[in-house]
């Protein structure tokens, strides 16, 4: 895992790259591997960010995203359970229609015992952790060919969808935010938020946000 650094360049990739690279990966090694590793990382990194967490809330989206933020809460779940910690999963995803890998990881969260929940904690304290697996990579200049496109759309235009809603808890709440690829609603080919998905409290300088991390899988 490398911390990238404010004093050096790095390579970027657009979405287009980024997935034919996953692909060429994900070909050379058993089916689910990369998934199974990335939730890995980003249980680390949850645990390394928020060692002292006693709820741990990851919201999943319906893609690989979501995929990923369940094979998170699959290691997060072992390790909280011992010291009397939870792990609570909301989850966008339906196991009919969610991608192959997303579904095998839904099931693996099952049967390890993850919590599964569709509204957010109540008592997150900053002690806590959140862990935002909704849209990754999935919201692009060219939004017509993601399936995260539709639920995107619709969380701009009416506030009472649940993932606006989610996106808003993500961001409102006093526990550390770890986003899984990018942070949701960020356009992976341009570095800006698509309309109506910058969060409300970044532009409020009067009250400070919780700490903000980003773990970036394969590329920047």
């Amino acid at each position: 895992m490398q911390r990238i650094q404010p004093s050096q360049p790095y390579a970027l990739f657009d979405r287009a790259a980024t997935l034919r690279l996953e692909h060429a990966a994900a070909a050379q090694l058993p089916p689910h591997t990369l998934m199974q590793r990335a939730g890995l990382a980003v249980a680390r990194l949850a645990r390394a960010l928020a060692p002292h967490a006693r709820t741990v809330w990851i919201v999943c989206g319906t893609g690989n995203n979501g995929g990923d933020g369940l094979e998170a809460a699959i290691h997060l779940h072992q390790q909280l359970q011992r010291s009397g910690g939870r792990v609570l999963v909301t989850w966008l995803g339906q196991p009919d229609s969610a991608p192959p890998d997303a579904q095998q990881s839904w099931q693996r969260a099952r049967d390890a015992g993850v919590e599964f929940s569709d509204a957010a904690p109540t008592d997150l304290t900053p002690a806590d952790v959140c862990i935002d697996a909704l849209l990754g990579i999935g919201l692009s200049a060219d939004r017509r060919r993601t399936t995260a496109a539709t639920a995107a759309t619709a969380a701009t235009a009416a506030p009472n969808n649940p993932l606006h809603q989610l996106l808003q808890a993500l961001h409102s709440s006093p526990a550390t935010l770890l986003a899984v690829d990018v942070p949701s609603g960020l356009d992976a080919d341009t570095g800006q938020y698509a309309a109506g998905f910058a969060p409300d409290n970044a532009r409020n300088t009067t009250n400070p946000t919780s700490a903000r991390h980003t773990l970036s899988l394969l590329t920047l």
